[in-house]
Protein backbone atom coordinates (compact mmCIF):
# COMPACT_ATOMS: atom_id res chain seq x y z
CA UNK A 1 0.00 0.00 0.00
CA UNK A 2 1.57 3.46 -0.56
CA UNK A 3 0.24 7.14 -0.05
CA UNK A 4 0.56 9.82 -2.52
CA UNK A 5 1.93 12.98 -1.53
CA UNK A 6 1.70 16.76 -2.98
CA UNK A 7 4.84 18.01 -4.45
CA UNK A 8 7.08 20.30 -1.65
CA UNK A 9 6.52 23.74 -1.80
CA UNK A 10 9.67 25.71 -2.19
CA UNK A 11 10.20 29.92 -2.35
CA UNK A 12 13.21 31.69 -3.12
CA UNK A 13 14.50 34.55 -2.08
CA UNK A 14 17.25 37.13 -3.99
CA UNK A 15 17.99 38.82 -0.39
CA UNK A 16 14.37 39.95 0.78
CA UNK A 17 13.21 40.40 -2.54
CA UNK A 18 10.78 36.56 -3.47
CA UNK A 19 11.50 36.08 -6.81
CA UNK A 20 9.68 32.61 -7.17
CA UNK A 21 7.12 30.43 -4.79
CA UNK A 22 5.56 26.91 -6.18
CA UNK A 23 6.54 23.01 -6.77
CA UNK A 24 10.85 23.04 -7.41
CA UNK A 25 10.53 22.45 -11.23
CA UNK A 26 8.90 26.58 -11.18
CA UNK A 27 11.15 27.67 -8.10
CA UNK A 28 14.20 26.19 -9.74
CA UNK A 29 13.29 27.66 -13.31
CA UNK A 30 13.46 31.38 -11.65
CA UNK A 31 16.49 30.90 -9.38
CA UNK A 32 18.22 29.74 -13.09
CA UNK A 33 16.82 33.20 -14.82
CA UNK A 34 18.25 35.32 -11.79
CA UNK A 35 21.66 33.70 -11.38
CA UNK A 36 22.11 34.00 -15.45
CA UNK A 37 21.68 37.94 -15.09
CA UNK A 38 24.27 38.10 -12.09
CA UNK A 39 22.30 38.00 -8.90
CA UNK A 40 22.34 41.37 -7.04
CA UNK A 41 22.18 39.46 -3.76
CA UNK A 42 22.49 35.89 -2.60
CA UNK A 43 19.94 33.71 -3.50
CA UNK A 44 18.47 31.16 -0.94
CA UNK A 45 15.76 28.56 -1.52
CA UNK A 46 13.10 27.43 1.45
CA UNK A 47 11.16 24.72 2.06
CA UNK A 48 7.84 25.59 2.51
CA UNK A 49 6.58 23.52 5.23
CA UNK A 50 10.16 23.43 7.01
CA UNK A 51 11.12 26.27 6.91
CA UNK A 52 14.42 24.97 5.85
CA UNK A 53 16.59 26.17 3.84
CA UNK A 54 17.92 23.96 1.29
CA UNK A 55 20.07 23.45 -1.67
CA UNK A 56 18.29 23.14 -5.02
CA UNK A 57 19.34 21.20 -7.92
CA UNK A 58 18.92 23.15 -10.62
CA UNK A 59 20.50 20.47 -13.52
CA UNK A 60 17.34 18.65 -13.65
CA UNK A 61 14.68 18.69 -11.60
CA UNK A 62 11.24 16.37 -12.28
CA UNK A 63 8.27 18.60 -13.11
CA UNK A 64 6.30 16.22 -10.08
CA UNK A 65 8.00 14.90 -6.85
CA UNK A 66 7.66 11.02 -6.92
CA UNK A 67 4.82 9.40 -4.69
CA UNK A 68 6.46 8.13 -1.16
CA UNK A 69 5.34 5.08 0.00
CA UNK A 70 3.91 5.30 3.58
CA UNK A 71 5.12 2.56 6.38
CA UNK A 72 1.96 0.44 7.03
CA UNK A 73 1.97 -0.77 10.46
CA UNK A 74 0.66 -4.52 10.33
CA UNK A 75 -0.08 -6.15 13.78
CA UNK A 76 -0.28 -9.56 14.45
CA UNK A 77 -4.25 -11.01 14.08
CA UNK A 78 -6.07 -13.88 15.86
CA UNK A 79 -7.79 -16.29 13.43
CA UNK A 80 -11.21 -15.46 12.76
CA UNK A 81 -11.58 -12.38 15.17
CA UNK A 82 -12.89 -9.93 14.99
CA UNK A 83 -14.73 -8.02 12.01
CA UNK A 84 -13.68 -4.11 11.39
CA UNK A 85 -9.91 -4.91 12.40
CA UNK A 86 -10.72 -5.24 16.23
CA UNK A 87 -7.50 -6.80 17.73
CA UNK A 88 -8.18 -8.48 21.08
CA UNK A 89 -5.79 -8.01 24.07
CA UNK A 90 -5.11 -7.28 27.15
CA UNK A 91 -5.87 -3.84 29.61
CA UNK A 92 -5.02 -3.77 32.71
CA UNK A 93 -7.17 -1.31 35.11
CA UNK A 94 -7.57 -0.57 38.65
CA UNK A 95 -11.16 -1.03 39.91
CA UNK A 96 -12.18 2.39 39.80
CA UNK A 97 -11.39 2.90 35.67
CA UNK A 98 -13.02 -0.76 35.30
CA UNK A 99 -16.29 1.14 37.08
CA UNK A 100 -16.15 4.29 35.24
CA UNK A 101 -15.93 2.37 31.89
CA UNK A 102 -18.83 0.37 32.49
CA UNK A 103 -21.18 3.27 32.74
CA UNK A 104 -20.29 4.94 29.52
CA UNK A 105 -22.65 4.49 25.95
CA UNK A 106 -20.93 1.10 24.11
CA UNK A 107 -19.76 -0.27 27.16
CA UNK A 108 -15.92 -0.60 28.03
CA UNK A 109 -14.32 -1.36 24.74
CA UNK A 110 -16.24 1.17 22.74
CA UNK A 111 -15.30 3.93 25.57
CA UNK A 112 -11.66 3.22 24.91
CA UNK A 113 -11.56 3.48 21.86
CA UNK A 114 -13.45 7.15 21.77
CA UNK A 115 -10.85 7.66 24.22
CA UNK A 116 -7.84 7.01 22.10
CA UNK A 117 -9.53 8.72 18.86
CA UNK A 118 -9.90 11.92 20.61
CA UNK A 119 -6.51 11.74 21.98
CA UNK A 120 -5.10 10.86 18.50
CA UNK A 121 -6.36 13.48 17.12
CA UNK A 122 -5.42 16.11 19.71
CA UNK A 123 -1.78 15.09 19.69
CA UNK A 124 -1.83 15.40 15.71
CA UNK A 125 -3.01 18.79 15.97
CA UNK A 126 -0.66 19.95 18.82
CA UNK A 127 2.03 18.09 16.88
CA UNK A 128 1.50 20.12 13.29
CA UNK A 129 1.33 23.29 14.92
CA UNK A 130 4.39 22.64 16.60
CA UNK A 131 6.16 21.44 13.44
CA UNK A 132 4.32 25.13 11.69
CA UNK A 133 6.12 26.99 14.42
CA UNK A 134 9.12 25.60 13.94
CA UNK A 135 9.17 26.29 10.12
CA UNK A 136 8.46 30.11 11.05
CA UNK A 137 11.39 30.16 13.10
CA UNK A 138 13.65 28.51 10.84
CA UNK A 139 12.48 31.01 8.74
CA UNK A 140 12.64 33.69 10.43
CA UNK A 141 16.04 33.10 11.60
CA UNK A 142 17.50 32.94 8.61
CA UNK A 143 15.58 36.09 6.41
CA UNK A 144 14.45 38.34 9.82
CA UNK A 145 17.36 37.57 12.50
CA UNK A 146 18.49 41.30 12.42
CA UNK A 147 15.09 42.68 12.12
CA UNK A 148 13.63 44.50 14.65
CA UNK A 149 11.76 43.48 16.95
CA UNK A 150 13.33 39.66 16.18
CA UNK A 151 13.76 38.05 19.79
CA UNK A 152 9.79 39.58 20.68
CA UNK A 153 8.61 37.89 17.78
CA UNK A 154 10.02 34.64 18.84
CA UNK A 155 8.53 34.97 22.31
CA UNK A 156 5.00 35.84 20.85
CA UNK A 157 5.70 32.88 18.25
CA UNK A 158 6.12 30.40 20.80
CA UNK A 159 3.77 31.81 23.11
CA UNK A 160 0.73 31.69 20.66
CA UNK A 161 0.32 35.33 20.85
CA UNK A 162 -1.24 35.96 17.24
CA UNK A 163 -1.86 39.67 17.48
CA UNK A 164 1.52 40.39 19.27
CA UNK A 165 3.33 38.58 16.81
CA UNK A 166 1.60 39.98 13.78
CA UNK A 167 2.42 43.86 15.05
CA UNK A 168 5.71 42.77 15.87
CA UNK A 169 6.03 41.32 12.56
CA UNK A 170 4.42 44.13 10.34
CA UNK A 171 7.28 46.40 9.98
CA UNK A 172 9.88 43.61 8.26
CA UNK A 173 10.68 43.43 4.71
CA UNK A 174 7.49 43.46 3.06
CA UNK A 175 7.93 39.76 0.88
CA UNK A 176 9.73 38.49 4.05
CA UNK A 177 6.89 39.65 5.95
CA UNK A 178 4.36 38.62 3.46
CA UNK A 179 5.85 35.07 3.76
CA UNK A 180 6.21 34.79 7.23
CA UNK A 181 2.26 34.98 7.64
CA UNK A 182 1.42 32.98 4.97
CA UNK A 183 3.26 30.16 6.89
CA UNK A 184 1.99 31.35 10.31
CA UNK A 185 -1.79 30.66 10.40
CA UNK A 186 -1.01 26.68 11.13
CA UNK A 187 1.68 27.63 13.83
CA UNK A 188 -0.87 29.68 15.52
CA UNK A 189 -3.04 26.83 15.75
CA UNK A 190 -5.55 28.15 12.92
CA UNK A 191 -7.50 25.24 10.96
CA UNK A 192 -6.04 25.26 6.88
CA UNK A 193 -8.36 27.26 4.50
CA UNK A 194 -8.57 29.06 1.51
CA UNK A 195 -8.08 32.38 3.28
CA UNK A 196 -4.40 31.66 4.23
CA UNK A 197 -2.06 33.29 2.21
CA UNK A 198 -4.70 35.50 0.79
CA UNK A 199 -5.65 37.28 4.01
CA UNK A 200 -2.73 39.89 5.64
CA UNK A 201 -2.17 37.21 8.88
CA UNK A 202 -2.56 40.70 11.31
CA UNK A 203 -6.36 40.84 10.42
CA UNK A 204 -6.88 36.98 10.14
CA UNK A 205 -8.42 36.49 13.71
CA UNK A 206 -10.62 39.17 12.95
CA UNK A 207 -11.83 37.77 9.73
CA UNK A 208 -12.25 34.34 10.77
CA UNK A 209 -14.73 35.52 13.52
CA UNK A 210 -16.43 37.73 10.49
CA UNK A 211 -16.54 34.79 8.63
CA UNK A 212 -18.22 32.78 11.51
CA UNK A 213 -20.19 34.88 12.75
CA UNK A 214 -22.32 35.58 9.04
CA UNK A 215 -21.99 32.11 7.59
CA UNK A 216 -22.08 29.63 10.46
CA UNK A 217 -20.14 26.41 10.07
CA UNK A 218 -20.90 27.12 6.28
CA UNK A 219 -17.04 26.32 4.32
CA UNK A 220 -15.44 28.66 2.57
CA UNK A 221 -14.38 27.66 -1.18
CA UNK A 222 -12.49 30.88 -2.71
CA UNK A 223 -10.52 33.72 -1.55
CA UNK A 224 -8.99 36.41 -4.41
CA UNK A 225 -7.79 39.81 -3.69
CA UNK A 226 -9.61 42.58 -5.55
CA UNK A 227 -7.86 45.22 -5.11
CA UNK A 228 -6.01 47.76 -2.62
CA UNK A 229 -7.58 51.20 -2.18
CA UNK A 230 -5.04 53.82 -1.60
CA UNK A 231 -6.26 54.18 2.18
CA UNK A 232 -4.88 50.98 2.48
CA UNK A 233 -8.31 49.12 2.62
CA UNK A 234 -8.08 45.75 1.41
CA UNK A 235 -10.85 44.23 -1.23
CA UNK A 236 -11.53 40.32 -1.24
CA UNK A 237 -13.87 38.06 -3.01
CA UNK A 238 -14.82 35.38 -1.46
CA UNK A 239 -16.93 31.94 -1.91
CA UNK A 240 -19.37 30.90 0.33
CA UNK A 241 -21.66 27.75 -0.69
CA UNK A 242 -21.05 28.87 -4.20
CA UNK A 243 -22.47 32.78 -3.39
CA UNK A 244 -19.91 35.32 -4.11
CA UNK A 245 -19.18 38.52 -1.19
CA UNK A 246 -16.92 41.00 -1.14
CA UNK A 247 -14.85 41.19 2.30
CA UNK A 248 -13.55 44.81 2.86
CA UNK A 249 -10.48 45.06 5.20
CA UNK A 250 -10.01 48.69 6.49
CA UNK A 251 -6.75 50.92 6.46
CA UNK A 252 -5.67 52.39 9.12
CA UNK A 253 -8.14 55.01 10.51
CA UNK A 254 -7.53 58.78 9.90
CA UNK A 255 -9.48 62.37 10.66
CA UNK A 256 -11.42 61.13 7.23
CA UNK A 257 -11.56 57.33 7.21
CA UNK A 258 -13.93 56.24 10.30
CA UNK A 259 -15.01 52.83 10.01
CA UNK A 260 -17.98 53.54 12.70
CA UNK A 261 -19.27 56.27 10.85
CA UNK A 262 -18.61 54.58 7.44
CA UNK A 263 -20.37 51.50 8.33
CA UNK A 264 -23.09 53.84 9.66
CA UNK A 265 -23.31 55.20 5.93
CA UNK A 266 -23.25 51.79 4.41
CA UNK A 267 -26.45 50.53 6.04
CA UNK A 268 -28.24 53.43 5.28
CA UNK A 269 -27.05 53.02 1.65
CA UNK A 270 -28.00 49.89 1.41
CA UNK A 271 -31.44 50.10 3.02
CA UNK A 272 -32.40 52.99 1.07
CA UNK A 273 -31.75 49.93 -2.23
CA UNK A 274 -28.27 51.80 -3.74
CA UNK A 275 -25.24 50.04 -2.20
CA UNK A 276 -24.84 45.70 -1.87
CA UNK A 277 -26.47 43.97 1.28
CA UNK A 278 -24.41 44.34 4.28
CA UNK A 279 -23.64 40.67 5.71
CA UNK A 280 -21.61 41.88 8.54
CA UNK A 281 -20.13 44.74 9.66
CA UNK A 282 -17.62 45.32 12.68
CA UNK A 283 -16.15 48.99 13.29
CA UNK A 284 -13.96 48.03 15.79
CA UNK A 285 -12.69 45.20 14.14
CA UNK A 286 -12.69 47.43 10.62
CA UNK A 287 -13.99 44.28 8.61
CA UNK A 288 -17.12 44.22 6.51
CA UNK A 289 -18.68 41.81 4.37
CA UNK A 290 -21.42 42.75 1.88
CA UNK A 291 -22.81 41.37 -1.73
CA UNK A 292 -21.30 41.15 -4.38
CA UNK A 293 -22.33 43.12 -7.76
CA UNK A 294 -21.23 41.59 -10.82
CA UNK A 295 -20.64 45.04 -12.97
CA UNK A 296 -20.87 45.60 -16.55
CA UNK A 297 -19.09 47.78 -18.68
CA UNK A 298 -20.29 51.25 -18.80
CA UNK A 299 -17.56 52.15 -21.53
CA UNK A 300 -19.56 52.13 -25.10
CA UNK A 301 -21.49 55.15 -25.97
CA UNK A 302 -25.16 53.70 -25.62
CA UNK A 303 -23.87 51.71 -22.20
CA UNK A 304 -23.08 55.28 -21.18
CA UNK A 305 -26.39 56.99 -22.60
CA UNK A 306 -28.35 54.04 -20.19
CA UNK A 307 -25.97 54.36 -17.46
CA UNK A 308 -25.83 58.21 -16.78
CA UNK A 309 -29.77 58.42 -15.94
CA UNK A 310 -29.51 55.24 -13.49
CA UNK A 311 -26.65 56.62 -11.39
CA UNK A 312 -28.10 59.68 -11.00
CA UNK A 313 -31.32 58.15 -9.91
CA UNK A 314 -29.40 56.16 -7.43
CA UNK A 315 -27.98 59.16 -5.96
CA UNK A 316 -31.36 60.84 -6.01
CA UNK A 317 -32.55 57.67 -3.88
CA UNK A 318 -29.50 58.30 -1.43
CA UNK A 319 -30.31 62.37 -0.71
CA UNK A 320 -33.68 60.84 -0.04
CA UNK A 321 -32.22 58.48 2.50
CA UNK A 322 -31.76 59.43 6.35
CA UNK A 323 -29.25 61.95 7.19
CA UNK A 324 -25.61 60.44 7.31
CA UNK A 325 -23.65 61.48 10.43
CA UNK A 326 -21.45 64.54 9.89
CA UNK A 327 -18.27 65.01 9.60
CA UNK A 328 -16.76 68.72 7.97
CA UNK A 329 -18.18 71.40 6.01
CA UNK A 330 -17.58 70.43 2.47
CA UNK A 331 -15.87 73.99 2.02
CA UNK A 332 -13.71 73.70 5.15
CA UNK A 333 -12.55 70.53 4.06
CA UNK A 334 -11.61 71.66 1.12
CA UNK A 335 -9.75 74.22 2.40
CA UNK A 336 -7.54 72.30 4.85
CA UNK A 337 -6.68 69.90 1.84
CA UNK A 338 -5.18 73.08 0.06
CA UNK A 339 -3.40 74.30 3.47
CA UNK A 340 -1.95 70.76 3.80
CA UNK A 341 -0.97 70.91 -0.05
CA UNK A 342 0.92 74.24 0.43
CA UNK A 343 2.74 72.44 2.96
CA UNK A 344 3.96 69.72 1.03
CA UNK A 345 5.28 72.04 -1.74
CA UNK A 346 4.60 69.97 -4.80
CA UNK A 347 2.95 72.71 -6.35
CA UNK A 348 5.16 76.39 -7.01
CA UNK A 349 3.97 78.77 -4.59
CA UNK A 350 2.45 81.12 -7.20
CA UNK A 351 0.32 78.03 -8.94
CA UNK A 352 -1.11 77.20 -5.40
CA UNK A 353 -1.88 80.78 -4.65
CA UNK A 354 -4.27 80.74 -7.90
CA UNK A 355 -6.19 78.14 -7.18
CA UNK A 356 -6.39 79.13 -3.15
CA UNK A 357 -8.19 82.96 -4.83
CA UNK A 358 -10.21 80.58 -6.97
CA UNK A 359 -11.69 78.52 -4.01
CA UNK A 360 -11.96 81.72 -1.94
CA UNK A 361 -14.13 83.24 -4.82
CA UNK A 362 -16.42 80.06 -4.91
CA UNK A 363 -16.68 79.70 -1.01
CA UNK A 364 -17.42 83.50 -0.74
CA UNK A 365 -20.62 83.21 -3.15
CA UNK A 366 -21.90 79.90 -2.60
CA UNK A 367 -25.09 79.06 -0.76
CA UNK A 368 -23.42 76.55 2.33
CA UNK A 369 -26.88 76.01 4.03
CA UNK A 370 -27.33 73.26 6.86
CA UNK A 371 -31.20 72.74 6.00
CA UNK A 372 -29.73 71.37 2.35
CA UNK A 373 -27.65 68.79 3.95
CA UNK A 374 -28.00 65.18 2.62
CA UNK A 375 -26.77 62.26 2.51
CA UNK A 376 -23.88 62.22 0.15
CA UNK A 377 -21.06 59.92 -0.82
CA UNK A 378 -18.56 62.68 -1.69
CA UNK A 379 -16.61 60.10 -3.84
CA UNK A 380 -18.62 59.04 -7.09
CA UNK A 381 -15.45 58.13 -9.04
CA UNK A 382 -15.85 55.19 -11.35
CA UNK A 383 -14.55 52.63 -9.50
CA UNK A 384 -17.17 53.67 -6.90
CA UNK A 385 -20.42 53.21 -9.08
CA UNK A 386 -20.88 49.85 -10.51
CA UNK A 387 -23.18 48.99 -13.43
CA UNK A 388 -25.55 45.98 -12.53
CA UNK A 389 -28.22 44.51 -15.05
CA UNK A 390 -30.98 46.59 -13.70
CA UNK A 391 -29.81 50.17 -11.69
CA UNK A 392 -26.13 51.32 -10.44
CA UNK A 393 -24.94 50.27 -7.36
CA UNK A 394 -22.79 52.79 -5.15
CA UNK A 395 -19.94 51.20 -3.02
CA UNK A 396 -17.65 52.47 -0.36
CA UNK A 397 -18.45 54.60 1.63
CA UNK A 398 -14.95 56.31 3.63
CA UNK A 399 -16.10 59.56 2.58
CA UNK A 400 -19.49 59.78 3.18
CA UNK A 401 -21.21 62.03 5.62
CA UNK A 402 -24.01 64.76 5.62
CA UNK A 403 -23.27 67.30 2.66
CA UNK A 404 -24.27 69.46 -0.20
CA UNK A 405 -26.58 68.05 -2.44
CA UNK A 406 -24.47 69.09 -5.43
CA UNK A 407 -21.24 67.61 -4.00
CA UNK A 408 -22.66 64.21 -5.83
CA UNK A 409 -23.90 65.71 -8.65
CA UNK A 410 -20.87 67.45 -9.42
CA UNK A 411 -18.79 64.29 -9.17
CA UNK A 412 -20.85 62.65 -11.55
CA UNK A 413 -20.82 65.74 -14.09
CA UNK A 414 -16.83 65.93 -13.82
CA UNK A 415 -16.30 61.98 -14.09
CA UNK A 416 -19.07 60.94 -16.49
CA UNK A 417 -20.73 63.86 -18.41
CA UNK A 418 -18.62 64.27 -21.80
CA UNK A 419 -20.56 67.22 -23.24
CA UNK A 420 -22.85 69.95 -22.24
CA UNK A 421 -25.93 67.25 -23.21
CA UNK A 422 -24.49 65.05 -20.43
CA UNK A 423 -24.95 67.43 -17.82
CA UNK A 424 -28.38 68.16 -19.37
CA UNK A 425 -29.14 64.76 -18.53
CA UNK A 426 -28.06 64.81 -15.04
CA UNK A 427 -30.00 67.66 -13.92
CA UNK A 428 -33.01 66.77 -15.74
CA UNK A 429 -32.76 63.03 -13.96
CA UNK A 430 -32.23 65.21 -11.07
CA UNK A 431 -34.34 68.12 -10.75
CA UNK A 432 -36.68 67.30 -13.38
CA UNK A 433 -39.18 69.97 -14.55
CA UNK A 434 -38.27 71.91 -12.19
CA UNK A 435 -34.70 72.43 -13.34
CA UNK A 436 -33.46 76.18 -13.46
CA UNK A 437 -30.52 78.45 -14.47
CA UNK A 438 -30.12 78.39 -10.69
CA UNK A 439 -29.74 74.53 -10.71
CA UNK A 440 -27.21 74.91 -13.65
CA UNK A 441 -24.86 77.92 -12.17
CA UNK A 442 -24.76 75.86 -8.40
CA UNK A 443 -23.75 72.95 -10.31
CA UNK A 444 -21.39 74.43 -12.52
CA UNK A 445 -19.36 76.05 -9.45
CA UNK A 446 -19.29 73.00 -7.50
CA UNK A 447 -17.47 71.56 -10.45
CA UNK A 448 -14.88 73.97 -9.70
CA UNK A 449 -14.77 73.01 -5.63
CA UNK A 450 -14.85 69.22 -6.49
CA UNK A 451 -12.26 69.28 -9.27
CA UNK A 452 -9.59 71.08 -6.49
CA UNK A 453 -10.95 68.34 -3.92
CA UNK A 454 -10.20 65.10 -5.82
CA UNK A 455 -6.71 67.42 -7.30
CA UNK A 456 -5.49 67.98 -3.89
CA UNK A 457 -6.59 64.84 -2.08
CA UNK A 458 -4.52 63.06 -5.22
CA UNK A 459 -1.81 65.75 -5.13
CA UNK A 460 -1.27 64.62 -1.10
CA UNK A 461 -1.46 61.20 -1.31
CA UNK A 462 1.92 61.41 -4.32
CA UNK A 463 3.60 64.30 -2.00
CA UNK A 464 3.63 61.60 0.54
CA UNK A 465 4.55 58.36 -1.42
CA UNK A 466 7.24 60.26 -3.51
CA UNK A 467 8.23 63.73 -1.73
CA UNK A 468 10.58 64.55 -4.36
CA UNK A 469 8.10 65.37 -6.76
CA UNK A 470 7.59 68.61 -7.92
CA UNK A 471 5.12 70.03 -10.63
CA UNK A 472 5.13 73.20 -12.51
CA UNK A 473 2.66 75.31 -14.62
CA UNK A 474 3.53 73.24 -18.16
CA UNK A 475 2.72 70.13 -16.04
CA UNK A 476 -0.87 71.50 -15.10
CA UNK A 477 -1.32 73.32 -18.72
CA UNK A 478 -0.44 70.39 -20.70
CA UNK A 479 -2.72 67.50 -19.11
CA UNK A 480 -5.85 66.79 -20.70
CA UNK A 481 -8.82 65.18 -19.19
CA UNK A 482 -9.32 62.60 -22.05
CA UNK A 483 -5.65 61.53 -21.58
CA UNK A 484 -7.09 59.99 -18.72
CA UNK A 485 -10.69 58.86 -18.65
CA UNK A 486 -10.24 55.35 -20.02
CA UNK A 487 -8.32 54.96 -16.48
CA UNK A 488 -10.40 56.25 -14.25
CA UNK A 489 -11.95 52.76 -13.17
CA UNK A 490 -8.29 52.00 -11.97
CA UNK A 491 -6.10 54.84 -11.09
CA UNK A 492 -3.20 52.74 -10.69
CA UNK A 493 -0.06 53.96 -11.15
CA UNK A 494 1.30 57.19 -9.15
CA UNK A 495 2.15 58.59 -12.58
CA UNK A 496 -1.42 58.64 -13.96
CA UNK A 497 -2.45 60.28 -10.50
CA UNK A 498 -0.40 62.59 -11.49
CA UNK A 499 -1.95 63.19 -14.79
CA UNK A 500 -5.32 63.08 -13.15
CA UNK A 501 -4.79 66.12 -10.34
CA UNK A 502 -3.09 68.18 -13.60
CA UNK A 503 -6.00 67.57 -15.87
CA UNK A 504 -8.53 68.57 -12.97
CA UNK A 505 -6.60 71.57 -12.26
CA UNK A 506 -6.34 72.52 -16.34
CA UNK A 507 -10.08 72.15 -16.30
CA UNK A 508 -10.50 74.65 -13.42
CA UNK A 509 -8.03 77.22 -14.89
CA UNK A 510 -9.98 76.51 -18.00
CA UNK A 511 -13.50 77.03 -16.49
CA UNK A 512 -12.64 80.02 -14.31
CA UNK A 513 -11.03 82.12 -17.12
CA UNK A 514 -13.87 81.89 -18.52
CA UNK A 515 -17.41 84.72 -19.30
CA UNK A 516 -19.38 81.89 -17.58
CA UNK A 517 -17.86 81.73 -14.55
CA UNK A 518 -17.76 85.67 -13.83
CA UNK A 519 -21.68 85.61 -14.88
CA UNK A 520 -22.29 82.45 -12.31
CA UNK A 521 -20.51 84.05 -9.71
CA UNK A 522 -22.55 87.42 -10.04
CA UNK A 523 -26.00 85.14 -10.67
CA UNK A 524 -24.98 83.35 -7.21
CA UNK A 525 -24.21 86.43 -5.39
CA UNK A 526 -27.65 87.75 -6.88
CA UNK A 527 -29.67 84.50 -5.75
CA UNK A 528 -28.36 84.07 -2.39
Amino acid sequence: MTTAYPPPQLTAFEGIRRIASGPPSLVAAKVREVLSKGEAAPVLVFDDLTGMQIDLDLRQLPEKSPAMPAQELMEPRSAGRPRLGVVAREVTLLPRHWDWLGQQRGGGSAALRRLIDQARRQSVGEEAKRAAREAVYRFMTAMAGDAPGYEEALRALFAGNAGRFSSLTSEWAADVREHIWRLAPAAFGFASSPLDGVIPFAKLEAVLHATGTAFGAAEIESAERITKGASGAGIFKITVDRVEYLLRIEGPPDGLRDPARQYTCMRIAAEAGVAPRVIYANAGHGVAIIGYIQSKSAQTKRAREESLPAVVTAVKKLHAAPLFPALVEYFEGVGMLIRRCQATRILPKNILAKYLKIYEELAAVYPRRDAELVSSHNDLNPGNVLFGSEQAWLVDWEAAFAADPYVDLAALTNFFAESESDKEVILQCYFGAATSDVHRVRLFLMQQVNRIFYAMVILNFVAAARPETKLTASDIKEAKFSEVRGELGQVSTVEIKILLACALLNGVAQDCQSSKFREALALMTIST
